[in-house]
């Protein structure tokens, strides 16, 4: 009898040590797997840095701005670098003062007139084909049957300021314009704005704002709801900084309510004659540099209208917009926003990361 009762203890003592002994090993494999797959993927970082890559001007292998690699071509290379400074930027500086002295008179006159809106829209596409003329910008319109329409928001991948003008060029004289989203600037931008502002609706969000930034947002989903004849969609660009169309940022999730139609454009950049991303401080030295080179071509393609659906919250009908317009220009939808290029982001984000990490083990 005390055999057994000894033989049965030793059982339950052995079951128990067999029990930690696999839960161990478990969390042994669970933490090597972890720390694996973690090397890994800080290698991947250093290989490749997601965060700087949309933000970075790259350059082309074939481009033919820079400095050629071979003596053979550095005659071809100074000519063309005397015939881009000496012949192409002052007939763009002529346009350039053409195109603004256009809309400041143009807009004046609307506004005194108290003109039709017909003849608005007529003033604001024709500065917006001046302008890109007078940088050098080439557009290759796609799939217009797809063009945005009222009610509904549309919505783009950012390269630079410009955008506003790319993409308001390619609106019929008959058809709608757009109305106008954007931050507040300084300088000659916040000259454009105000002038433009005159010929088609325009919202300006302070960034460094919270109130500001609620108050556009309702604007904008109030506006986005009209269907009067003197209304246009709203174009947003919601990844809210411009990148240099080797990936699309996080679209923010705001305007994705399913109260309208989301209208996706991609605007997609070749930048072997000049790259169109603004990527300089401000904007006069990235005027200079676009007009100085060769040419900007962007083919801009007009998606099919998006809709929310039942089952989608904001965020994943964000997202799938996002990959839409990130699979027509064949590049990455990445997981943040250009606001992980400051400091407090970037500590929020390692502690969301962190988070999960200790979850996992």
């Amino acid at each position: 009898m005390l055999s057994l009762q000894f033989l049965a203890i030793f059982i339950f003592i052995t079951s128990i040590l067999l029990v930690l002994l696999k839960r161990s090993w478990e969390n042994f494999e669970n933490s090597f797997e972890a720390s694996t797959e973690l090397i890994g993927l800080g290698i991947q970082s250093i290989l490749q840095d997601d965060l700087t890559r949309p933000f970075q001007i790259e350059e082309e292998e074939a481009s033919l701005l820079h400095f050629p690699k071979e003596t053979l071509n550095l005659p071809f290379y100074v000519f063309g670098l005397g015939f881009r400074w000496g012949f192409l930027f002052p007939i763009r500086v002529c346009f350039m003062v053409f195109s603004v002295l256009f809309l400041t008179i143009s807009s004046v006159i609307c506004v005194v007139l108290n003109a039709e809106m017909k003849y608005f829209r007529y003033c604001g596409i024709t500065f917006a084909k001046l302008f890109n003329l007078s940088t050098g910008l080439i557009v290759n319109f796609h799939d217009k049957k797809n063009r945005p329409r009222v009610p509904g928001v549309a919505v783009a991948n950012h390269l630079s300021a410009n955008d506003v003008m790319t993409i308001y060029s390619g609106c019929d004289y008959d058809g709608v314009g757009y109305t106008i989203t954007g931050q507040s600037h300084g300088g000659f931008v916040k000259y454009l704005y105000k002038y433009g502002g005159k010929l088609t609706p325009l919202l300006l969000v302070d960034r460094a704002c919270d109130k500001n930034r609620n108050a556009l947002l309702q604007a904008i989903v109030e506006h986005s709801k009209k269907t009067e004849k003197d209304t246009y969609p709203v174009l947003l660009f919601p990844e809210g900084y411009c990148s240099n169309n080797k990936a699309v940022l996080q679209f923010r999730k705001a305007i994705f309510n399913g109260e309208t139609a989301i209208y996706p454009i991609a605007m997609k950049q070749n930048s072997r004659f000049g790259d169109a991303f603004w990527s300089e401080d401000t904007f006069i030295p990235y005027l200079i540099r676009i007009m100085t080179s060769w040419c900007s071509i962007i083919d801009m393609y007009y998606l099919p209208a998006m809709y929310k659906e039942s089952s989608e919250s904001e965020e994943q009908f964000a997202k799938r917009v996002q990959c839409a317009i990130a699979a027509k220009l064949s590049v990455d939808a990445l997981p943040f926003d250009g606001k992980l290029k400051s400091e407090k982001e970037r500590e929020k984000y390692k502690g969301k990361l962190q988070a999960c990490l200790a979850e996992k083990l």
